[in-house]
């Protein structure tokens, strides 16, 4: 009887194994590969083939009933690779879109490193996690509930969430411009402190965050009636937005400087605007737009 247990237990991890591997490719190594699917991995490889895996899929059983027909889809779309996805080509564009609402098991893509990103899902219902990883080429992301995860990736990119959080991580190797919005999502961003940039924080209704090793010079032509001061003091804990004077000025807006006179942070405060910053890191350099609008922004040092 164990051994019994034994040969079935193995024979059905060799299934699932053998599902998990599951692999459809795509001989393309350039591009834009357009993704409407509910979520997946997608990672840049050195390679000339867009590799599609399902991980930790189930195989389904066989329905003797269904043998000889055609399963049909409110999607409108027809599983031509085997893993409920319908992939085509049409021209430099690579369409790829969910057959099924729900997705079998986490889609896991490899795409080479000249293949442009696109990601669309606007479903209220059907969502999971978005992670982008090791990708060198143009990043596009317009999502409605996904969390939405950036590891490693240079750029450039425009990133849009309504409800999910947006963390990412960057090296110096960063090309602009990046934009990354989340409506109702925080924003959560770990980069170098030696990164050249031109950056603007935003947010209206939540706060703003950022490691004490950035030092954020402000666009003076954007200061006016500096000897307009008043009393006023911004402080966070764990982390430092600034520390200092306040100084009105004739567009019903608040800077505040360093107790210093050093001006490394400027905040552009009134009701409806909330907090916003703009300015230039390490001199200037490649241009990052961060925002919630009713959420924090994070800045950390990578």
């Amino acid at each position: 009887m164990k051994k019994q247990f034994i040969i079935l237990f193995t024979l059905l991890a060799f299934s699932i194994s053998a599902w998990a591997q599951k692999e459809y490719k795509v001989a393309k190594s350039s591009g834009r590969l357009n993704l409407n699917v509910t979520g997946a991995v997608v990672e840049g490889y050195n390679g000339n083939e867009i590799i599609f895996t399902i991980v930790n899929g189930r195989e389904e059983p066989v329905d003797e009933r269904a043998k000889g027909l055609k399963p049909l889809s409110g999607s409108g779309f027809t599983d031509n690779t085997g893993l409920g996805l319908d992939v085509n080509l049409n021209g430099q564009d690579i369409n790829v879109n969910s057959v099924v609402k729900k997705q079998n098991g986490i889609l896991h893509i490899k795409v080479p490193q000249n293949v442009k990103i696109s990601f669309s899902n606007n479903s209220t219902m059907y969502s999971s996690e978005l992670l982008l990883r090791n990708l060198k080429n143009e990043i596009e992301v317009s999502a409605t509930h996904n969390k939405i995860k950036l590891e490693n990736n240079s750029g450039p990119m425009n990133i849009k969430a309504i409800y999910g959080s947006v963390d990412a991580s960057f090296t110096n190797e960063v090309k602009g411009p990046i934009s990354i919005i989340s409506v109702y999502g925080l924003v959560d961003i770990s980069m170098p402190a030696s990164t050249k940039a031109n950056i603007e924080l935003g947010t209206s209704y939540g706060k703003l965050f950022a490691a004490e090793d950035f030092k954020v010079a402000v666009d003076r032509n954007r200061v006016q009636n500096k000897n307009q001061n008043q009393g006023g003091r911004v402080t966070t804990t764990g982390f430092t937005v600034v520390t200092g004077r306040a100084k009105s000025n004739t567009d019903n807006t608040t800077v505040i400087v360093s107790d210093d006179d050093t001006e490394t942070v400027a905040l552009r405060r009134s009701d409806s605007a909330g907090e916003n910053i703009k300015g230039t890191i390490n001199g200037g350099g490649v241009d990052l737009i961060f925002k919630s609008n009713y959420n924090n922004v994070y800045l950390r040092q990578k």
